[in-house]
């Protein structure tokens, strides 16, 4: 990309990066949130969990991620013991990942040479099921069947790997070879199965993360059950409640190299690149590490999450319309509750005729020329119902998982199917230090001459880590030969980190071309031209390497 342009085309360029980066970020892709789903496997693009741990007791809620038939919809997922389940709501995830994500601050010092060009484009509800017990013969035992919000749930057990997973398959959960490889170890381990689909007349609009409450010492991600349909760099976000900083005990602990980071481009494209340099940390390590994204007490996660007093002022607004059809009308183009949600309570409760469209909801006029004045009111009394069971009771329920004051963090990593191979376990070390979320550089421009020193956050405050000559980097990193991860270490329950591997990286020394070119010293000429600076920001190839790397 040319270093000298003017602000429109400097703008355009940033929205280009973020767009192309946009199909790395994306929270949502198809999946089947969990394990199994019938006829084929969905990939599974993301996984995003939150973990409580109280004493013996942890609590795991987990966002479910699905496009599809909702008859198609299964999910499977190991557990141990007999947990007790309810509905989340997945309101909470988009804020709380947005709260919780780092954030890069570039404070520039100093001025370019009078008179550049690049000059002035700087200056310019918890279910109860009676247990069964029942031997199915088949050597799989049904231990609770149960109905929790949309969902239809038998949890099941077996001491037999094949004859679980010959239960899965006639119940319709499509299961691959490598899925009932997959499946034995857990059986091995003495774990529990949570089989998970839509009751009937649920769709996928209903889906609603699940809650689950079970004994157990540490936090646990069953990810080698994950490895049936994950996407290749499948991104992990997992928030830990508990007394202290949460650490991995049986993955490393990786810090990457922010040398390597796009500090240049604003703060979207930064968090894009970040993303993109721990997927090649992970790579470098094997794929089995997690950063540390923030730890510490200091956010106010509630006050920036959806609040049920939102939603319970609506329910009263909504009430004090008199007549029913306006009632269906006003939720139907209402923009509070969710309306993937309201759609699909309204094709319940309130099924339209054959040949009519949709947009009927939106009409009282409408509505009154389709539905009696009896349907229109019983449904008025269902769906109100189904609002307060299927939006606000999951809300507040969600909300408590995250209330009291708990120390908070966040962690992140990037696996693929075949470095699925391990099961992540989480605890807590009241030893270690915050982890900020903010991770400061400082870009020094003097004239013709600058360069970037990484500041807090970063685990290197002070280092100066690039010096350059003419105009520093306008929306890319130089390409500067470095490895992406700085430090890995191993954690545990107490105790300072165990650093495995440590670099000690020299100066990076670049010179930027008049003709908007980077000569890294002692290599040759890199251009960079407008449309490529996407794919750089964004395409951090994956590179096996044989190390291991740290905190």
């Amino acid at each position: 990309m040319a270093t000298v342009m003017n602000r429109s085309r400097s703008a355009l360029a940033a929205l280009l990066a973020a767009a192309a980066c946009s199909g790395i970020a994306s929270p949502h892709a198809d999946a089947c949130g969990g394990f199994f789903c019938q006829v084929v496997p969905i990939d599974q693009a993301a996984e995003q969990i939150i973990f409580r741990q109280t004493g013996n007791q942890v609590t795991a809620v987990v966002l479910i991620q699905y496009q599809g038939d909702a008859t198609e919809f299964s999910w499977v997922v190991p557990v141990p013991g007999v947990p007790e389940l309810s509905v989340g709501s997945d309101l909470v995830f988009q804020p709380l990942e947005l709260a919780t994500r780092p954030q890069f601050i570039l404070e520039t010092r100093g001025a370019l040479c009078p008179g550049s060009l690049l000059d002035e484009f700087v200056r310019g509800g918890l279910a109860s099921g009676a247990p069964d017990f029942s031997n199915e013969d088949d050597g799989v035992q049904v231990l609770e069947r149960l109905a929790v919000g949309p969902f239809a749930i038998e949890i099941v057990t077996s001491d037999d790997a094949q004859a679980l997973a010959t239960w899965l398959t006639d119940n319709d959960y499509d299961l691959t070879d490598r899925g009932r490889e997959l499946i034995a170890p857990y059986v091995d381990e003495g774990m529990n199965f949570v089989a998970v689909r839509l009751q009937q007349d649920q769709g996928v609009g209903d889906i609603q993360p699940l809650i689950m409450r079970y004994v157990s010492e540490k936090p646990t991600i069953p990810i080698r059950l994950t490895a049936v349909a994950a996407m290749p760099d499948m991104g992990v976000v997992v928030w830990l409640l508990g007394p202290s900083r949460a650490v991995p005990l049986n993955y490393l602990h990786v810090v990457p190299n922010y040398t390597l980071l796009n500090w240049y481009a604003g703060t979207l494209n930064a968090y894009a690149s970040y993303q993109g340099l721990i997927t090649a940390a992970m790579n470098e390590v094997g794929g089995q590490g997690f950063a540390t994204d923030y730890a510490g007490r200091d956010l106010d996660v509630l006050a920036q999450l959806p609040s049920v007093q939102t939603f319970t002022q609506e329910m009263t607004a909504l009430a004090g319309i008199a007549d029913d059809a306006g009632f269906v009308a006003a939720l139907a183009g209402n923009f509070v509750f969710p309306q993937d949600k309201t759609i699909e309570i309204l094709r319940r409760e309130l099924p339209l005729p054959e040949g009519n469209d949709e947009f009927v909801y939106q009409v009282p006029e409408l509505l009154s020329g389709v539905f009696t004045p009896e349907q229109l009111s019983a449904a008025r009394s269902d769906i109100v119902t189904e609002l307060n069971d299927t939006v606000i009771a999951p809300l507040e329920e969600t909300l408590a998982v995250l209330d009291g004051g708990h120390y908070l963090t966040r962690m992140y990593t990037t696996l693929s199917a075949e470095e699925m191979t391990l099961d992540p376990t989480f605890f807590f070390n009241p030893d270690l230090g915050e982890q900020q979320r903010d991770r400061n550089a400082l870009l020094d421009v003097n004239c013709n001459t600058w360069s970037l020193t990484l500041g807090k956050g970063t685990g290197r405050d002070g280092e100066r880590v690039i010096n350059g000559v003419g105009p520093p980097p306008a929306f890319i990193v130089p390409a500067i030969g470095q490895e992406n991860i700085w430090q890995t270490a191993t954690m545990s329950t107490s105790g300072a980190p165990q650093v495995v591997t440590q670099k000690n990286y020299a100066i990076a020394r670049v010179s930027t071309r008049a003709d908007g070119s980077f000569r890294i010293c002692g290599a040759g000429l890199i251009p960079f031209l407008l449309m490529s600076s996407a794919v750089l920001l964004c395409a951090r190839g994956r590179r096996p390497s044989p190390g291991h790397g740290d905190t």
